[in-house]
């Protein structure tokens, strides 16, 4: 039988953060018929070590090691391919969303009211660039494709597996999230954004770096003129 939620979490050099992130979350998900898709996709570090022992600990996770590193969104696809749950998305490793605010999201997808639900990332502790870039971005965001979506990035993010052949987005980098809630919103999904607490990562180091804001934009502009 097919379990109630899958959660996949992409993974790339998490050694310092992964194994209380995986704990974390099946405290929270206990009373949950649940299956956590573990893709550790290109890291180097002790992160595969971790996770298979936590694998051999806990027959409800998926863990699948990767050689090559697949892009942000890639690693999330492979992982939301290879779940089997009736609800599916994802979270992330670093745990700068808690356990209890993922619970939450799956909470009222669970409601069958929504078709999707996302978290809307407030308070939020990453610094001041970060919240620059992210406000621009969303901004750019409504102004061209008028999705009125207030987090285009926000995660967790969960929706009904029957959907993610009809939504399964081209993008596999930066712009994964926007493909794919545009592909949602071309389906006439209906989406629920909920505020989460956005934490400081705790451990590890953060990819958004100066160039890769301008490839970010680079990319948004050609996509944009599609």
């Amino acid at each position: 039988m097919a379990p109630e939620i899958s959660i996949t979490i992409p993974i790339y050099n998490e050694e310092g953060s992964i194994e209380k992130t995986v704990r974390n979350l099946v405290k929270a998900f206990e009373d949950v018929d649940y299956e956590l898709v573990l893709v550790n996709h290109g890291s180097w570090d002790n992160t595969e070590k971790i996770l298979n022992k936590l694998g051999k600990e806990n027959k409800r996770l998926n863990v699948i090691n990767l050689a090559k590193n697949r892009g942000y969104g890639g690693g999330i696809m492979y992982g939301m391919e290879h779940s089997k749950g009736e609800i599916i998305g994802w979270t992330c490793a670093d745990e700068e969303v808690s356990a209890e605010d993922t619970y939450k999201i799956y909470s009222a997808i669970r409601d069958r009211k929504n078709d999707v639900v996302k978290a809307l990332r407030t308070k939020r502790t990453d610094g001041w660039f970060r919240k620059l870039t992210s406000w621009v971005f969303n901004t750019l965001i409504a102004m061209r494709f008028r999705l009125k979506i207030k987090d285009v990035n926000g995660y967790p993010l969960f929706f009904k597996k029957e959907f993610l052949k009809k939504i399964s987005p081209k993008e596999r980098a930066h712009l994964f999230n926007l493909d794919l809630v545009r592909n949602m919103k071309k389906q006439n999904m209906k989406i629920l954004e909920i505020p989460v607490i956005h934490r400081k990562r705790q451990e590890g180091k953060t990819f958004m770096k100066l160039p890769r804001v301008f490839e970010m934009t680079l990319d948004f502009f050609k996509y944009a003129l599609k």
